[in-house]
């Protein structure tokens, strides 16, 4: 068996963490895998494609001249060829888009199209993220992270198969400079210190974050808060930051590569999104023992179930999150909520997640195998 990723992004995003774990532990079960990426025409080397060449992982790198260049789809076909892998899978738009177009060339390969989610910051990511819903009908497997996301596949019947993000373990060292731009949270911030991590784009929530923090604020709670990401939201949010007088209290350090300096100097992890597959960075908080509250979006209900591993609060709600993270600084944390979180952390192993993919493999290649005879 050999299996071939392609993946739009330059970024070292949690599902290419992820990906790069799973052909990890693909290669321990003896088989190869390729994982083929996009770069954008005249930028630098991407940030993935440092990433994967420091982890060993076997990749390729087309050129990609832009929204409208269908040429990188035959040069996608020209490497797919000359690997002949035995599955195809696709992450993120641009790559369902490519394999689409290849199967319409009545290319030979078995597809499995993984959906991560969705970003709203734009009525182009928008747009994008329909069309990836609709061509993503087509192939031969549908991967989502959430009992959520599969019913909104649901009119892809069996084709459909929830897959578990894996709890990873530790993050690359990053950028030596980092420890530097987190020295901020020794110099002024008060304790205890909250923290949300991720991508600053409006379905994360980080202005639900900020309202619930000037809300806490007005109650003279003491506390810090670090905001660790960037996107398209990060000049806006900053500045909702300085209308609610949060500036003494709230940081924004940008991306941080190394996620576990970051995680050491929490006392509470806050995820506070409007939508979710299942967030890299509950599974990583849990994995580095930081309390959480989170709101009850995608597959985080399902996580934590009953469970003392997370508060959970209703999306959108400031006055809930911020009530939540008012109890959670309150009580402290437990031995109870610590053994939650160590349980989860072994249900989520990324053994499970290679047991699971193998399966959908051999079950598409056994399909494939039965309609030939």
């Amino acid at each position: 068996m050999r299996v071939a990723a392609l993946v739009a992004t330059e970024a070292v995003s949690g599902p290419g963490r992820q990906l790069t774990a799973l052909v990890g532990a693909l290669r321990g079960a003896g088989i190869d895998s390729l994982i083929i990426g996009l770069h954008r025409s005249g930028r630098a080397p991407s940030a993935f494609a440092r990433f994967l060449s420091e982890a060993g992982v076997a990749h390729c790198i087309v050129e990609d001249r832009g929204p409208v260049d269908w040429r990188v789809a035959r040069q996608v076909q020209t490497v797919l060829e000359r690997w002949q892998p035995s599955v195809v899978q696709t992450h993120s738009y641009k790559a369902t888009a490519i394999l689409y177009a290849l199967r319409t060339l009545r290319t030979p390969w078995p597809w499995v199209g993984f959906y991560h989610g969705y970003t709203t910051e734009d009525f182009k990511a928008r747009c994008y993220h329909w069309i990836d819903r609709q061509l993503l009908r087509t192939a031969d497997r549908v991967v989502v992270m959430s009992r959520e996301q599969a019913r909104a596949f649901r009119h892809c019947g069996s084709r459909v198969q929830v897959i578990d993000n894996a709890v990873l373990g530790r993050a690359p060292a990053g950028n030596a400079s980092e420890p530097l731009s987190l020295d901020v949270l020794d110099d002024g911030l008060p304790r205890p210190m909250l923290g949300v991590v991720g991508r600053l784009s409006p379905e994360k929530g980080v202005d639900v974050f900020l309202d619930a923090c000037a809300l806490l604020a007005r109650k003279g709670i003491a506390f810090g808060a670090v905001i660790a990401g960037d996107g398209p939201e990060r000049v806006r949010l900053q500045a909702r930051s300085g209308r609610l007088d949060l500036e003494s209290r709230v940081r924004f350090v940008g991306q941080v590569s190394n996620v576990d300096l970051l995680y050491k100097r929490l006392d509470l992890l806050v995820l506070p999104s409007r939508s979710e597959g299942l967030p890299n960075t509950l599974l990583e908080a849990f994995h580095a023992d930081v309390p959480v509250v989170a709101a009850a979006v995608g597959a985080v209900p399902d996580v934590v179930g009953s469970s003392l591993a997370a508060r959970l609060v209703s999306p959108g709600s400031p006055a809930a999150l911020a009530e939540a993270i008012e109890l959670a600084l309150a009580h402290g944390d437990s031995t109870e909520a610590a053994a939650a979180r160590a349980a989860v952390v072994e249900r989520f192993s990324l053994e499970r997640r290679l047991a699971a993919h193998l399966r959908l493999y051999r079950d598409l290649l056994d399909e494939r195998a039965h309609r030939a005879n």
